[in-house]
């Protein structure tokens, strides 16, 4: 409001030259409302209130307005020139107020929405370490089994049953299996397996015992998950000592469900066809395996185990392959004639591959035999591949195949 509207009361000014509301004012003006109200709070405009009980009336003065119409005539008519090409400036309001029933639905909705986010975390983040702990096992170590007979001379039965467990493993083509050289440094330790799993690089191991009771067998299994040190799975075999190569195939495949790893169907038809065999043709078999270590002595030891087992069960192949490897070791190691080596190894590798086509260790054995005692070298790589194709895992098919290219790669260098 203008300075001249303080002090000022209704009887300065006749009746006839007053003008008593917004209306009027407006109409003398030329103008609407709003603009003669945004007059009058920004541009000095003299308005006055009647000081009587009616609070709020307003009225002007005409004689008053025309002075200052005059007194603004210039800007008045820039403005009035803006005016014709915009609309007029609306009048400032004060920031809506929010009715309270919208505002308590807002309020409520945030609660809702702040509450559902709280339970999506607290229910995601378990999940998620859930997930964390249940991350696929791709690798695997066969920790040594222990011997609870309390009989070291049965200790070849445990190491055999070792041996044959990571065979088995072996062969699924997409997991790692650390081989039984590397797993047999931890036997007796006292790590603990996150410890083991964590020198080895594995996603999991397999710990148990044997001991074996007269006739029969009885194997304890566990998979234990290495980042936890959870048991994710365990089983306790009994079984007859006759089927204890049905058992060790049991083992592989339990423990191959658990991880979950898909099994060819060649591998399964394979596991599950494991057959019986002579408790005394095994046990042979193990002792050539456990005592079989290169020196003259030794493989002479081993050699009359293998004869053994294939004395007593012709039909067992992996006697057969044993007692070739036999044979070839002591032809390398010129502790034979090598035709005599070759002459006794590739009929014991012959009746080894009668019986089972299959038998990775076999088509080893006749690479090594093509390499070094018949200087086949195509045949010799051919087997050694097929060798490795069929056990993938074997630590010992991967290195002999690597020394045979390393060899022909000399050869082909001179």
């Amino acid at each position: 409001m203008g300075e001249l509207s303080s002090g000022t009361t209704s009887a300065d000014k006749p009746p006839a030259d007053r003008l008593d509301s917004w209306k009027e004012i407006a109409a003398y003006l030329g103008r609407d409302i709003t603009t003669v109200q945004r007059w009058e709070k920004r541009e000095g405009m003299p308005v006055h209130r009647h000081l009587h009980e009616k609070l709020g009336s307003v009225y002007a003065s005409k004689t008053e307005l025309d002075a200052w119409v005059r007194s603004r005539r210039a800007r008045l008519e820039a403005e009035e020139r803006s005016d014709d090409v915009s609309s007029p400036k609306p009048v400032e309001l004060e920031p809506p107020i929010v009715p309270a029933r919208s505002a308590r639905r807002w309020w409520v909705l945030g609660v809702v929405v702040f509450l559902a986010l709280l339970t999506f975390g607290y229910v995601l983040i378990p999940l998620r370490t859930k997930d964390t702990s249940r991350r696929k096992i791709n690798s695997l170590a066969v920790l040594p089994l222990k011997n609870l007979s309390g009989d070291p001379a049965q200790e070849y039965l445990a190491d055999g049953m070792t041996e044959a467990l990571i065979g088995g493993l072996s062969k699924i083509r997409d997991l790692r299996v650390i081989s039984r050289t590397s797993v047999m440094r931890f036997k007796d330790t006292q790590l603990t397996v996150p410890e083991i799993a964590n020198a080895l690089r594995v996603d999991a191991v397999v710990e148990g015992s044997v001991i074996r009771e007269g006739s029969r067998i009885r194997v304890h299994a566990q998979l234990i998950r290495a980042a936890t040190d959870e048991h994710v799975w365990s089983e306790a075999y009994d079984r007859e000592f006759r089927d204890v190569l049905t058992l060790q195939s049991d083992v592989a495949e339990a423990v191959a469900e658990q991880i979950p790893m898909h099994l060819s169907p060649e591998l399964q038809a394979r596991l599950r066809s494991a057959r019986a065999v002579n408790p005394q043709a095994y046990e042979a078999y193990l002792k050539g395996r456990f005592y079989g270590t290169g020196t003259r002595a030794a493989l002479k030891q081993a050699q009359g185990y293998y004869e053994d087992a294939v004395r007593r069960d012709p039909t067992f192949a992996l006697a057969y392959a044993g007692l070739a490897d036999c044979y070839l070791d002591q032809g390398a190691y010129r502790l034979v004639p090598p035709q005599d080596a070759y002459r006794e190894g590739i009929g014991a590798i012959q009746n080894a591959l009668q019986l089972d086509q299959g038998l990775s260790e076999a088509h080893g054995s006749l690479g090594y035999l093509d390499w070094q005692f018949g200087w086949n070298w195509h045949a010799a790589e051919k087997e050694l591949r097929y060798a490795v194709d069929l056990n993938p895992n074997s630590i010992e098919g991967h290195e002999t195949l690597v020394w045979f290219l390393l060899g022909e790669a000399n050869e082909q260098r001179r």
